[in-house]
Formats: C-alpha cells, structure tokens, sequence
C-alpha cells in the first residue's frame, strides 16, 4: 500500500490533469450565490445539456424522436434536469417532443407548460377565444398527434424499462391515454431506450465543474473544521 502522504502529494497532479485547479494547503469555504445567480448559473447549464448532451445520445441511441409525457407530481425522473431550475412540477400535463431533425438539429416542443426560459418551443392552442392558449386535455393529444405525423419518425422513443428507475418514468395510464393518440401505425414505433433518458440524468457539462470544485473545497473545509480542536475538545465533546 502506498503511503498517505504520497497518495495525497499526487491530488494536485490528478486535479491539474482534469483541469480543475488544486486545493489551497487549507480549503476555504466558498458561499454560495444568491438565489438569482444560482439559477442563472443552472439555466446556462441546461441550454448546453439540450444543445450538446441530448442530441448526441439521441444519435447514439439512434433516436428520431422522443416523447416524454407525465403529468403534476407524478414527474418522469428525467424532468428534473430538463426543467429551469424556478419550475417545480410539471403542468397538469407536460408532454414533450425531441425531433433530431439532423443537420437542423433536435427541436423540443412543449405541449403544456412553458419553453423553460425558451428553450422549448411552446405549443398553444389555435382557439383565437382562449386568452391563455394553454394547450390542456384532448388538444394536448390532438396536437401531439399532428406533431408526431408532420415528423414522420421511424423510432419513437418513451421512458419504460423494468431494470433502472430512471428510465421507468410513463406511468401506466399516461402510456394508455398517449398510445390511443397516437394510434396503432404510430404505436408500431415505439421502443424502449433506456439509457437515453439515464445518461442524459448523469451527463454533466464542463460548465458545472468550477463551481462543483467550489463546493468541494467547502465540503472539506467544513470537515477539516468538524474534526478540529476548534470543534472537539478530547475528553469533553
């Protein structure tokens, strides 16, 4: 076994290696930003997890076209690294479409919801008589129907699968209600991929690695503290 120190003397190397600079010889905590900045700092990421992460797994997967369909509070797994980080839940029913339309690249409709600070084209209703425009009920089926033949897909991808979790995310019903929109043609084409909605959840950017290295050096500044004599006093805590 290699000696402690020796293995420590090689983090600044492995750290210089991934591009992340090394601790200083005490970590510091560094706060974090307000709550404003934060999300600004997570929208930015989400643009480039769509622009750059999906896309290439959609390819990889050999994908067309995905769908992920659910509804409020009962959220697939993988809304939650699609979603700007000031939404909380689904609305009502949020069905999205991913079309990799090739050298266009992968359009995402919104059918219920909102674009997610634009970065989803939202689908209104046609009804000239509905203030809001808000696509809800049979029209969110109709529409995705209409979507789903303009596309002509010959995959369609949908979250079910027995073995991992977060890539089980269509419930029961929300599977019957979305195959009887779509019809038994359309049906025909759906598969399961698994590791697309997977790997697009642990995908992570280069983007978050600064401020990932940043809560790092907090974290092992807090432990640093916690096992102190500034914290501990033998024979008394």
């Amino acid at each position: 076994m290699r000696p402690l120190h020796r293995l420590l003397a090689t983090v600044p190397l492995s750290l210089a290696l991934l591009g992340l600079p090394a601790f200083a010889a005490e970590p510091q905590i560094r706060p974090l930003p307000s709550l404003r900045q934060q999300a600004e700092e997570q929208q930015a990421w989400l643009a480039e997890r769509l622009t750059r992460v999906l896309p290439a797994l959609m390819r990889e997967q050999g994908v067309d076209l995905w769908i992920v369909s659910m509804r409020e509070y009962a959220e697939d797994p993988v809304f939650f690294s699609m979603v700007s980080p000031t939404t909380f839940a689904a609305r009502r029913r949020t069905v999205w479409v991913f079309h990799d339309r090739g050298e266009i690249g992968v359009v995402r409709w919104a059918l219920g919801g909102g674009s997610q600070g634009g970065l989803f084209e939202a689908y209104r209703t046609p009804d000239p008589q509905d203030p809001r425009g808000e696509l809800v009920g049979d029209e969110q089926w109709r529409a995705l129907r209409r979507l789903v033949e303009q596309a002509k897909p010959k995959v369609i991808a949908v979250n079910v699968d027995p073995v991992h979790a977060f890539s089980d995310g269509l419930h029961a019903g929300e599977r019957e209600e979305l195959e009887a929109a779509l019809g038994p043609e359309l049906t025909a084409k759906i598969v399961r991929r698994p590791e697309l909605p997977l790997r697009y959840i642990e995908t992570r950017v280069p983007a978050m690695l600064p401020r990932y290295r940043e809560i790092q050096e907090t974290v092992h500044a807090l432990i640093a503290r916690a096992f102190s004599r500034e914290a501990i006093e033998p024979g008394t805590t």
